[in-house]
């Protein structure tokens, strides 16, 4: 089966985001502003300030190769909303990671406070990058990030050898 899809990406010097002045972030396109964006990244580990997919409600208005492309004001304003919408707390410390019959659970302190991830399949939320990175991601979808398993502690080290 095979589909094509049409990807329709925004010239930098077309386009311009910015505030309005109740905080909502805002496009200006060939004279016509809209009022109600969502941003998503279509690669947001590897690639997580090129392809950025721009949405009003449930229509896609198009993508954004590289946000370095854009005037200062609005990559100021890509990377401040993408920021708040993509919040990854960050791993500190593993406290403990344990298996009880069919659910495995991750106490973990972060730099935003002490998560408990409760998961049941533990390789399918387990995602190992490169540079010994890790994301953990939960049954609700709550996700946080190990930036490198060198930086943890040994206890914290020996808890992740558990399952990796």
């Amino acid at each position: 089966m095979s589909e094509t899809f049409d990807i329709t990406y925004l010239p930098p010097a077309d386009i311009q985001f910015f505030y309005s002045d109740g905080g909502m972030l805002q496009l200006r396109t060939n004279g016509e502003v809209i009022k109600s964006l969502t941003l998503h990244r279509t690669f947001p580990f590897a690639k997580p300030y090129e392809y950025i997919s721009i949405w009003d409600g449930d229509t896609e208005i198009g993508v954004i190769k590289n946000i370095g492309e854009l005037d200062e004001q609005s990559q100021t304003a890509l990377k401040q909303e993408l920021h708040y919408r993509y919040v990854i707390p960050t791993v500190t410390k593993v406290l403990s990671i344990k298996e009880e019959p069919g659910l495995w659970t991750f106490k973990l302190e972060t730099d935003r406070g002490n998560l408990k991830l409760m998961m049941r399949n533990i390789h399918e939320h387990l995602s190992v990058l490169p540079s010994n990175r890790i994301i953990i991601t939960d049954m609700d979808g709550k996700r946080c990030e190990i930036r490198s398993m060198k930086s943890l502690d040994l206890n914290s080290r020996k808890e992740l050898a558990k399952v990796i």
